[in-house]
């Protein structure tokens, strides 16, 4: 597209306008990465600055940490069945969100993929919680000094709530701009996003 320099500002100013709402969700989750992430890597987890770290100690003692951790197939299997409830939960969240990004199953209403979408969504989160505990019971020392632990379990939280609350609401009501609906979309891909790269980095940190 050969277009004349002059006109290039104004092309720029109507991209900006017309993605506004993903722009201002793009620049949330560069907040809430602030606000979460551990720039500094001598700073003090959660645990260790409440002082829980003789309470996760003790929960790792446990018969559950205990099975897990002294059990050589039983961690990785629970983790597979783990990364399985991610998947599911991470499809389903995709196809939601790609649908109300406009750029995805555009035949169906997006009340019409939420129905289809959400019992995946509700299993893949009881899936990752019912094989996530025990996974944490076997590895609380390591957690309570993990920043990226902490990382994920509030991202996560925050990840729930907002696509209960919000994400989902918006998906069933009419009359929603395009907008709106790119700015929701963007928030939840960047909150899955970090539940899953902060999960990820556990293995690969102190």
């Amino acid at each position: 597209m050969n277009l004349p320099a002059a006109e290039w500002p104004e092309l720029v100013g109507r991209w900006i306008v017309g993605h506004r709402c993903a722009l201002g969700g793009v620049v949330l989750m560069a907040v809430l990465w602030w606000l979460l992430l551990p720039w500094k890597s001598n700073g003090a987890t959660w645990c260790e600055a409440l002082g829980w770290a003789d309470f996760y100690r003790t929960m790792g003692d446990g018969s559950i940490g205990q099975a897990v951790g002294s059990v050589l197939w039983l961690f990785p299997a629970i983790q597979i069945v783990h990364l399985f409830g991610l998947a599911l939960l991470g499809g389903s969240v995709i196809v939601m969100d790609l649908r109300l990004l406009g750029v995805g199953l555009t035949g169906a209403t997006p009340a019409r993929v939420l129905a289809n979408t959400r019992p995946w969504f509700i299993a893949g989160v009881v899936v990752m919680i019912a094989t996530g505990i025990p996974l944490f019971l076997s590895l609380t020392n390591k957690c309570c000094f993990n920043h990226s632990f902490e990382v994920k379990i509030a991202t996560l939280f925050l990840a729930v709530l907002y696509t209960l609350a919000v994400r989902d609401r918006v998906a069933v009501r009419e009359g929603i701009s395009m907008c709106a609906m790119q700015g929701v979309a963007v928030l939840s891909l960047g909150l899955w996003f970090t539940v899953a790269a902060a999960g990820r980095w556990i293995g690969f940190s102190g």
